[in-house]
C-alpha cells in the first residue's frame, strides 16, 4: 500500500500531533510519503531526521512523477482543501482520504464531499461522527480510526505523596477550550498548598481573562515552552474544563497526561467515557462541586493517589495498542 500523506508532523495541535504517532505507527507497513503544504519544511531537521529513522520518505508534490498510484491522506490540513492540492492529487491518480480531527466543517469541506472529491471519510469519534452528520448529505463511505499514542513517548512517572498538589491542564491555545470561569473554577476546588500550571497560553487568553489577578501559584505558559511530555509529568491532577460551546472530538491530551500518570479530572460526556473508567483511572465531573470532591479526595489521600496514578498508565497502555490501531488504519486506507 503507497500512501501519500498530505501534512506535516509537529508537537504543537492536535492533528499535526497524531501525525507524528501515526507516521511512527505506519512505518515498515505501509509505503510512505510525506509531502508538505511549504517546501521549506523539508528543511526542518528535527522532523526529516525521525522520517528518516522510521524510513518513511519526504517531498514536494512537483518533485513527484506525473502519475501516481496509492491514496492520499489529509488530516485536518484546510490548505489540502482550500488550496486545491486535492484536485492535484486526484488528478494525478491518487484516492482522497479525508480526517477532518474537529467538531465544525472546514472552508469547502461539505461543498466537495458533495461534489464527489472525497473517497473516504475518517473519524475520531462517534461522538464527532454525528455532530458533522455527513451522511445527511452524502454517501461516502466512512470509518472511525480514533487516535494512537506511541506510549514509548510519554514515560510514566511516579508522584511524590507529599505536598503540594500540581493542577493544570495542556490544550491548544484557542479561547473556546477555556470555560469562562476557569481561572476562578481552579482557585474554588481551595485544595491546600496547591500550584497551577498552563500550556499552552496565548494574548488571546491573557485578555479573555484580564478580569483576574493571577498570584504566585498560576505559571501560564507559551505553546511549546516545554515538551509536552515534560509538562504533563509535572502535574498530579489534569483538570481538563471546557467551555460551554465546545465538544471535545476525542481527548488526545487526556490520554497523554494518563500515560504519564497524571490523573484526569475531566467533564461528563464528550468522549471522555470511552477513555477513563470512572473512579479507577480517573473521575468524570457532572459539575464544578463533583471536581471538588474528587480533587480534595485525592488531595487528602495520597495513597490512594498513587494507587490511582499507576491505573491511569495502564488504561492509557490498553488504549494503545499498536497492533490493533495498526489494523484499523490499514483497513482504513484501503480505497
Amino acid at each position: 500500500m503507497k500512501v501519500f500523506f498530505f501534512g506535516w508532523p509537529s508537537y504543537y495541535g492536535g492533528a499535526d500531533t497524531k501525525a507524528v504517532h501515526l507516521l511512527k505507527l505506519l512505518s515498515g507497513h505501509v509505503d510512505i510519503t510525506v509531502i508538505p503544504n511549504s517546501p521549506g519544511q523539508l528543511q526542518e531537521s528535527c522532523w526529516t531526521q525521525r522520517l528518516d529513522e522510521w524510513g518513511v520518505n519526504y517531498a514536494t508534490l512537483e518533485s513527484l512523477p506525473d502519475r501516481l498510484d496509492g491514496v492520499a491522506l489529509a488530516m485536518c490540513n484546510s490548505p489540502f482543501l482550500s488550496s486545491g492540492i486535492y484536485s492535484t492529487a486526484r488528478r494525478r491518480g491518487l484516492r482522497i482520504v479525508w480526517s477532518s480531527e474537529m467538531m465544525w466543517h472546514h472552508p469547502f469541506e461539505v461543498d466537495l464531499i458533495k461534489a464527489g472529491a472525497i473517497d473516504r471519510l475518517l473519524y475520531v469519534s462517534e461522538i464527532q461522527k454525528k455532530a458533522l452528520n455527513y451522511e445527511s448529505f452524502c454517501d461516502v463511505p466512512t470509518r472511525i480510526t480514533g487516535n494512537f499514542l506511541s506510549v514509548d513517548e510519554f514515560p510514566f512517572v511516579e508522584r511524590p505523596r507529599d505536598l503540594p498538589l500540581t493542577i493544570g491542564r495542556l490544550s491548544r491555545a484557542d479561547p473556546l477550550k477555556y470555560p469562562e470561569d476557569f481561572p476562578v473554577f481552579y482557585e474554588a476546588l481551595a485544595l491546600p498548598d496547591v500550584r497551577f500550571r498552563v500550556m499552552a497560553w496565548s494574548e488571546e487568553l491573557a485578555q479573555k481573562y484580564r478580569w483576574h489577578r493571577f498570584d504566585h501559584r498560576w505559571e501560564l505558559l507559551a505553546p511549546e515552552a516545554e515538551p509536552a511530555v515534560e509538562f504533563l509529568q509535572s502535574l498530579d491532577l489534569f483538570v481538563y474544563t471546557l467551555g460551554h460551546r465546545f465538544t471535545e472530538s476525542w481527548g488526545r491530551s487526556t490520554v497523554e497526561a494518563m500515560l504519564t500518570g497524571a490523573i484526569p479530572l475531566v467533564p461528563a460526556g464528550h468522549h471522555f467515557a470511552s477513555l477513563i473508567v470512572h473512579g479507577e483511572s480517573g473521575y468524570l465531573c457532572s459539575d464544578f462541586l463533583e471536581f471538588q470532591s474528587y480533587a480534595r479526595q485525592l488531595a487528602e489521600d495520597p495513597l490512594a493517589r498513587q494507587g490511582m496514578s499507576r491505573a491511569c498508565r495502564r488504561r492509557a497502555e490498553l488504549l494503545n495498542d499498536p497492533e490493533t490501531h495498526r489494523a484499523v488504519w490499514l483497513e482504513a486506507l484501503n480505497v
